[in-house]
């Protein structure tokens, strides 16, 4: 048996499943103390499951996106190498941003050696602000990460976490790794807090599984095992939903792929059970990060979104008061317009009834065409968001999870609602983007579901360079020499080996992972007429997908 459980705005959903499907499901409102939300909801999941039965635990949370969206990451200090070109200063992040003295150039040589007393001087700055976490990023750390080692050596018994740059990804970013390198130390406390809290709780309840989180890439790693890398938990959520329609829909053809919540509506493509990635990393409230993701887009509506009229025009969204007015809410909402049309049984049909004839009145509409009038203007905006997201797409070349398709047009066929309205919104929505809908089964919880049956992912960055002899693998730990015979073939072995040993140590089965290669490069290096060496730049993944044992069952 999987729990699986998903924490979304307005409710946190959990499954447990097993080799025959859903065996048991919740929802559960979510409340403001989220750890309150995640034990009540654990608790109502298994109370008539044989907890020895279930062995793994993955969960979908906003702790991080809510930590990054309101502001209340722990005030964090950085301390910066850079050398010439584009200044620093620019993306400056945090109360106590330093550029030191001594850079690498872009192959990883020293161009000028760290000043220690610039990296000391920085140091006690940020101590003496009161700050107990930092971020060390170099601009080309990738390529040789011994001025961050340097940085970090210096000042180490000084911070209760130090946070660094070339352990982030191995692309060359400097802004994005910055932002990724702040974020995952200001989040660290947090999240530790959190991850303690939850083991707590699962201790609790008996729950002695390996326990998971789920990643924006749709894949998961090992609850521990992520706690220097906080920010990829961050959106996890619209990863969720996709993996959940995958697991339930299998999502032929173009299927956009909607979640329909109670606050939000997440956005995604699916090409003939591929999901789309975005290549450069996602953003989380206001920072670029190198954090990996499923490409998906979320808008502010949902089914518990204000509805008002200003200027006789009606208007949805975005924002949120609470609950329908069909159960006690102060706002009329689609959920209140849902059930004044028949076509939802929930809450006090009488209130919602009143609600849209008040709200519908002042211009000269009855209660039932108000609630028309609502269904309809919602789902146009949502089919709008939907159509410009796959313009954006359009725009340029699509990064599925195995390959980047250069040339090909995405032409949604089909369209995919789930979430707690999913049957009731869906046929407007098709009839909006003028396409066929579908309504999966255990549509309310999906996003659970695509946390329970999420497999575990990692991914690597391979940077050789055979004229000065090194070869790095940053996520893997690896700064190694090599001869000028090193080859891509060569590569490609170390990134294999490197990878399926990243995946053991997230909790992999090694034996049945799937490896994609998502770049692979070979640039020779010319000095006067000869050439000095090759540049090898190799970037390998496992691919996201449905753990085996439920694509058996499908």
């Amino acid at each position: 048996m999987i729990l699986g459980l998903d924490v979304g705005g307005t409710h946190t959903d959990a499954v447990i499943i097993d080799e025959n499907g859903i065996v048991a499901e919740t929802k559960t409102l979510t409340g403001d103390d989220l750890l309150e939300t995640l034990r009540l909801s654990i608790r109502d999941t298994v109370s008539n499951i044989d907890t020895n039965l279930i062995q793994r635990l993955v969960f979908s949370t906003t702790m991080a996106t809510n930590a990054i969206v309101q502001d209340r990451m722990e005030e964090t200090g950085m301390i910066v190498s850079a050398g010439p070109g584009m200044d620093p200063e620019w993306f400056s992040v945090g109360p106590s941003f330093h550029v030191v003295e001594g850079c690498l150039d872009h192959q990883g040589l020293e161009a000028m050696p760290l000043n220690r007393n610039s990296v000391l001087k920085a140091s006690d700055f940020i101590q003496n602000q009161g700050i107990n976490v930092i971020g060390v990023a170099g601009k080309f750390s990738v390529r040789n990460p011994a001025h961050e080692k340097q940085i970090a050596d210096w000042i180490g018994n000084s911070f209760n976490h130090i946070a660094l740059g070339h352990h982030m990804s191995g692309a060359l970013n400097f802004p994005r790794r910055i932002a990724t390198t702040y974020l995952n130390a200001a989040l660290f406390s947090i999240h530790r807090k959190f991850s303690e809290s939850l083991i707590s709780i699962l201790d609790e309840q008996g729950l002695n599984a390996t326990r998971y989180l789920l990643k924006p890439d749709g894949g998961t790693a090992g609850l521990g095992l992520i706690r220097s890398f906080p920010a990829q938990t961050a959106q996890s959520g619209p990863a969720a939903s996709v993996m959940g329609a995958l697991a339930l829909d299998g999502c032929p053809g173009t299927t956009i792929v909607l979640d329909v919540g109670g606050t939000t509506t997440d956005i995604s493509v699916v090409l003939d059970g591929v999901p789309l990635l975005d290549p450069t990393g996602i953003k989380l409230g206001r920072y670029l990060t190198m954090v990996r993701s499923l490409n998906t887009y979320s808008i502010a509506i949902g089914g518990d979104s204000e509805v008002k009229i200003e200027n006789n025009d009606l208007k949805t969204g975005p924002l949120r008061k609470g609950m329908p007015v069909a159960f006690g809410g102060i706002a009329p909402t689609p959920t209140d317009a849902m059930i004044t049309l028949g076509i939802l049984d929930a809450g006090n049909r009488d209130y919602a009834v009143e609600s849209m004839e008040s709200l519908g009145s002042p211009i000269g509409w009855d209660g039932v065409k108000t609630a028309e009038n609502i269904m309809n203007r919602m789902s146009e905006i949502i089919a709008d968001a939907a159509r410009t997201f796959i313009k954006d797409i359009n725009s340029r070349p699509v990064y599925t999870i195995h390959e980047v398709i250069e040339d090909q047009k995405i032409e949604p066929s089909s369209v995919v609602v789930i979430g707690g309205p999913a049957p009731q919104i869906a046929p407007f929505i098709g009839k909006a983007l003028g396409l066929p809908h579908r309504v999966p089964p255990s549509f309310g919880v999906v996003n659970a579901v695509g946390a329970a049956v999420a497999r575990v992912t990692s991914e690597i960055i391979l940077q050789a360079d055979t004229e000065r002899g090194t070869v790095m693998i940053p996520e893997a730990g690896i700064h190694e020499k090599i001869s000028q015979n090193f080859d891509m073939d060569s590569a490609l072995d170390m990134g294999k080996k490197a990878l399926k040993t990243c995946a053991a140590e997230i909790g992999a089965d090694t034996d049945a992972i799937d490896i994609s290669i998502t770049e692979k490069q070979v640039f020779n290096m010319i000095r006067g007429y000869s050439r000095t060496g090759r540049n090898i730049r190799l970037k390998m993944c496992i691919t996201p997908g449905i753990i085996p044992e439920w694509k058996r069952k499908a």
